[in-house]
């Protein structure tokens, strides 16, 4: 699992995982936006997000005392919805 979090900031007390996103535009940013907020609704699980005209903080906490699988799953599925703006 680390491996899939490198780009992440990994805490243990309290269990949470942060990471900033840098988009190139508004548009970017709205769009990526739009796109958690869809996965968010399927997956059940919503992150608390802190966001600027073309960045977005993402704080992904443990639902229980330490981060797990869903978690980690969720955001490898956040990463793949960055790259597919970013890249």
């Amino acid at each position: 699992m680390a491996d899939r979090t490198t780009d992440w900031n990994v805490q243990q007390r309290p269990a949470l995982m942060t990471r900033r996103y840098d988009f190139a535009s508004y548009a970017e940013t709205r769009q990526f936006l739009d796109d958690l907020a869809a996965l968010s609704e399927r997956a059940g699980y919503y992150p608390d997000l802190n966001f600027g005209k073309t960045h977005v903080n993402v704080s992904v906490a443990a639902q229980s005392q330490a981060l797990g699988a869903i978690e980690y799953e969720f955001t490898a599925e956040v990463d793949t919805l960055a790259a597919r703006l970013t890249h």
